[in-house]
């Protein structure tokens, strides 16, 4: 079972340092909802059957299960693929800010 543990991750703006971003914020509930089978990034990490109490615990994902999941489950072919494209649109809603 997964407690409920803040995953946090980095984006970058052109030309700016990279910024820390909550998983939360960054797979919120629309892009969860629109290219996966969850609702939430924590449903999804459940659903993979992961282990993850701290953010070592996910960071020490091996990348192929993570990836077999991504494909499996998303519109996705890899975890580096769904992460980057979540990021892309999570880097435009800030600089509409």
């Amino acid at each position: 079972m997964i407690a409920l543990v803040k995953l946090t991750g980095y984006y970058q703006l052109p030309g700016a340092l990279p910024q820390p971003v909550d998983f939360e914020d960054l797979f919120d509930k629309s892009f969860m909802r629109k290219y996966t089978n969850y609702r939430t990034f924590e449903k999804f990490l459940q659903g993979g059957k992961f282990r993850i109490t701290s953010q070592q615990d996910f960071e020490d994902l091996p990348e192929e299960q993570m990836d077999k999941h991504v494909a499996k489950n998303t519109r996705f072919g890899s975890w580096k693929e769904m992460i980057d494209f979540a990021t892309d649109i999570y880097a435009r809603k800030q600089m509409q800010r």
